[in-house]
C-alpha cells in the first residue's frame, strides 16, 4: 500500500530526513512531530522495544489522525544472564533509571573489562511500528550485531557514551572511531535492512 502522508515519531531533523529517504517509495509526504503539531508524548512503559514502539505509534497516530512510524531499541549482551540484560533500560544503573553519560560509561567500562575478549559481543534490537488512526499496529524488528572494547576509546562523541566502547562487528572498533567512509558503509547496510523491514510493515 502507498500512504499519502505519514508522521515519523521523532523531533530529530536528521532522523526525519533519513526516514524520509527510506519511505520515499511508500509515502508521498513524510513529516516529523514538530510539523504534525504534536506537543505531548506517551509514557513508555513497555519492557521490550516492540512494546515501546507500539505505544509511541498508537499515541501519535491518535493525536495526529495520521499513520505514524515509530521505532525503539534495546540492548542485549552475550556476557550477562537473562535477568541482568539492559534491554530497554540501557540508562538504568544501580536502580537509577537516568544517569549521566559519565556514570553510564564508567558502569559499562567496568562490566566489559571483566569479560574475556572473545566474549564481548551482543546486539542492538531495533523495533519498527506502523500505527494507524484506527488503532491498528504492525511491528517488525532487526538485530544489529556489535562487539565491546576495553579500555574504551579516547574518542568520545557528545551524548553518545556507549559509542566509545561498542561498535559494529563488521569494523572491529568502537563506533566513535569509525571513519566517514566506514560510517557511510554502516548506514547504507542498515538502510537496506530497514527498507526491507518497512516493506513488510506496509504490506
Amino acid at each position: 500500500m502507498r500512504i499519502e502522508k505519514i508522521v515519523v515519531a521523532t523531533r530529530n531533523e536528521s532522523k526525519k530526513k533519513r526516514f524520509g529517504r527510506l519511505l520515499a517509495g511508500l509515502a508521498d509526504q513524510v513529516i516529523g512531530l514538530e510539523e504534525a503539531g504534536v506537543t505531548g508524548k506517551p509514557e513508555e512503559t513497555g519492557e521490550t522495544a516492540e512494546e515501546n514502539a507500539e505505544i509511541k505509534a498508537a499515541f501519535y497516530a491518535a493525536a495526529t489522525g495520521l499513520p505514524v512510524l515509530a521505532e525503539d531499541e534495546s540492548l542485549w549482551v552475550d556476557f550477562l544472564p537473562a535477568d541482568k540484560q539492559p534491554g530497554v533500560h540501557v540508562r538504568r544503573v544501580d536502580r537509577k533509571d537516568e544517569v549521566s553519560d559519565e556514570e553510564l560509561l564508567a558502569y559499562w567500562e567496568a562490566l566489559v573489562a571483566a569479560v574475556l575478549k572473545n566474549k564481548r559481543t551482543g546486539h542492538w534490537h531495533v523495533a519498527y511500528c506502523l500505527g494507524t488512526p484506527d488503532g491498528r499496529v504492525h511491528t517488525g524488528a532487526l538485530d544489529h550485531p556489535i562487539m565491546f572494547f576495553s579500555p574504551s576509546s579516547e574518542v568520545k562523541l557528545p551524548h553518545w557514551p556507549m559509542s566509545s566502547l561498542q561498535g559494529p562487528v563488521m569494523f572491529g572498533k568502537p563506533d566513535s572511531e569509525l571513519t566517514e567512509e566506514e560510517r557511510k558503509q554502516k548506514d547504507q547496510r542498515a538502510d537496506r535492512l530497514i527498507e526491507e523491514k518497512l516493506l513488510e510493515l506496509f504490506r
